[in-house]
């Protein structure tokens, strides 16, 4: 019951995902990060990134200002299919589109919704 109970959930969370994200037209591009690699010979660092296009429900929660710059806050919902079946990590990157103008957001916190697998990320990202 329990195995049928989660995958019940993480098909809910993706129909969920899929039909917000479509409905609200609102698309990212999740970078992820991959390590690097620096040639001594070259003195050249090359890092191979996977980029996914997306679209996702995104809930902008904060705007601030300090000392004359604006920070604004979001909270982005994932699933794992929409970026290759892996967890979200820090060092990765969302580009996103906020008052008409494309901004790269950092990561800050990862939320995991799991039962016996994973099917659902909260990610908030500050940009």
């Amino acid at each position: 019951m329990a195995g049928q109970l989660d995958s019940l959930l993480k098909n809910v969370a993706k129909q969920v995902v899929s039909q917000l994200g479509d409905s609200l037209d609102t698309t990212i591009i999740y970078t992820r990060k991959l390590s690097a690699s620096y040639n001594t010979s070259t003195g050249a660092v090359t890092s191979s990134d996977t980029s996914y296009t997306i679209k996702v429900p995104i809930e902008f929660i904060r705007s601030s200002e300090e000392t004359g710059f604006q920070e604004n806050t979001a909270r982005i919902f994932i699933t794992p299919d929409l970026i290759g079946d892996s967890q979200p990590l820090l060092s990765d990157e969302i580009t996103l589109t906020f008052s008409g103008s494309t901004r790269v957001a950092k990561i800050t916190d990862v939320r995991t919704l799991r039962g016996g697998q994973e099917y659902l990320f909260r990610v908030d990202v500050i940009f």
